[in-house]
C-alpha cells in the first residue's frame, strides 16, 4: 500500500470495524499512511474513540509511529493525537505498540506518521485501526 499521496481518499471505518493504515510494508520517516473517516456514533453519549494497533515483524529499535486526525482530509489540516513510541518486547512473539485515542477526541479523519524509524531498518510495520 502506498504512502498517502493526497487528501480526499479517505476510507469510511465505521463502529467495530477494523482497516489497515499500512500493511505489512516497509516505512520510511516522512511517510503518511492511508487515512480513514471515522463513523460517527448515533448514540447520545460517545461510548470510545479508536484504537491503534502498531504490529512489527522484528524489533524496529527507536522509533515514533504518530497517530493525527483532522476535521478536513488534507495533509496540511492533520494534527497530533498520540503516538506510538514503545513495544511489549515480543512476549507474545510479536513487537506490538498501541496507541488508544481517547473518547473526548473527536476527529473526523485519522492516519499514521512515521515521524522516528530506524533508516537501515528492514522491519515491515502493520498499523491497524479500529473503531
Amino acid at each position: 500500500m502506498p504512502a498517502y499521496p493526497q487528501g480526499g481518499l479517505a476510507k469510511l471505518l465505521r463502529g467495530n470495524q477494523q482497516g489497515f493504515m499500512f500493511n505489512n510494508e516497509l516505512v520510511i520517516v516522512g511517510e503518511f499512511s492511508v487515512a480513514f473517516q471515522l463513523e460517527r456514533i448515533s448514540h447520545s453519549a460517545y461510548p470510545w474513540g479508536a484504537s491503534f494497533e502498531a504490529i512489527f515483524s522484528a524489533n524496529p529499535g527507536t522509533f515514533e509511529i504518530d497517530i493525527m486526525g483532522a476535521n478536513v482530509d488534507q495533509l496540511a489540516n492533520y494534527n497530533l493525537l498520540g503516538s506510538i513510541t514503545a513495544t511489549n518486547n515480543a512476549t507474545s512473539g510479536a513487537w506490538v505498540g498501541r496507541y488508544d485515542m481517547a473518547s473526548n477526541l473527536w476527529p473526523k479523519f485519522v492516519l499514521g506518521y512515521i515521524n522516528k524509524f530506524p533508516s537501515f531498518a528492514t522491519v515491515q510495520v502493520t498499523l491497524q485501526a479500529t473503531r
